[in-house]
């Protein structure tokens, strides 16, 4: 990488901008991104191929909006957590956008249900993104705005999913053993 014009790294200085290596990762870490943090790219089109990596259409009109600065020799600094927000919410976008009615028959003849459905079931039960034991949804919840999106995230995972089978149980209380 070229380096930064003094100008570019006085102004990132004086911002306290945290210049952040590119890691080559297929996946976007679910979390709250420090907003100082920033990657640096060579020039637009390497700005441009680094969504590409993630997302089948690149907006430029989007992608701009997380354009902090310009360097003199045409490097693209970035702010990180707005490159992944938009990484994020596209990819659900275009996973949902893929579910045409054949696509959907197809899954309900496997006696599954959609990811969208599993959204609408998780919400009528008033359940949360399933988590682990030591918090893992935690970071969800100061991620996304609202518990639908953070469903609709978690549910874009997978093609389908089995519906929960709750079953209403009576028990005798002579058949409780103390």
């Amino acid at each position: 990488m070229s380096k930064l014009d003094i100008k570019t790294k006085l102004f990132l200085y004086i911002t306290h901008a945290k210049v952040l290596k590119l890691v080559d990762t297929k996946d976007i870490e679910i979390k709250k991104a420090n907003r100082q943090e920033v990657y640096v790219f060579e020039n637009y089109d390497e700005y441009i191929n680094y969504f590409k990596k993630y997302i089948k259409y690149v907006d430029k009109d989007l992608i701009d909006l997380a354009i902090y600065t310009t360097g003199k020799n045409g490097q693209i600094v970035a702010l990180r957590g707005l490159c992944e927000d938009i990484i994020i919410k596209e990819r659900v976008k275009e996973f949902y956008g893929s579910f045409y009615q054949t696509k959907v028959d197809r899954v309900h003849s496997k006696g599954k249900i959609t990811p969208l459905e599993k959204v609408k079931e998780y919400e009528s039960l008033d359940l949360c993104a399933p988590g682990d034991a030591i918090g893992s949804a935690g970071n969800r919840c100061k991620y996304f705005s609202n518990c639908h999106e953070c469903l609709l995230e978690y549910c874009s995972h997978k093609d389908k999913y089995d519906k929960i089978d709750l079953q209403l149980v009576k028990i005798n209380k002579n058949q409780c053993h103390n």
